[in-house]
């Protein structure tokens, strides 16, 4: 059942990862190269002269990640205390 209740979840909260994406993200085109810097090593990133843009690119792919796990695990929490 918890895996279930896991997948109901997580597609339900599709519009709030969008939402939550446009806090971090400016457009799509930020997002695409945060995916970018996250996929290239950032050695790379340092002889491009890009180090930092990675870093904070990896940073907010990482934080949306997070704040996106823990709205599906606390709407999860609340649903347990309520109906479990």
């Amino acid at each position: 059942m918890n895996a279930t209740k896991l997948i109901i979840f997580g597609v339900a909260n599709i519009p709030i990862y969008f939402f939550v994406g446009c806090v971090f993200f400016n457009n799509w085109t930020e997002f695409w190269e945060s995916v970018r810097f996250w996929l290239t090593p950032d050695i790379l990133s340092a002889f491009r002269g890009e180090y930092w843009d990675d870093c904070l690119g990896e940073m907010k792919l990482v934080l949306w990640f997070g704040c996106c796990i823990a709205c599906v695990v606390a709407e999860m929490h609340i649903f347990d205390k309520l109906f479990g």
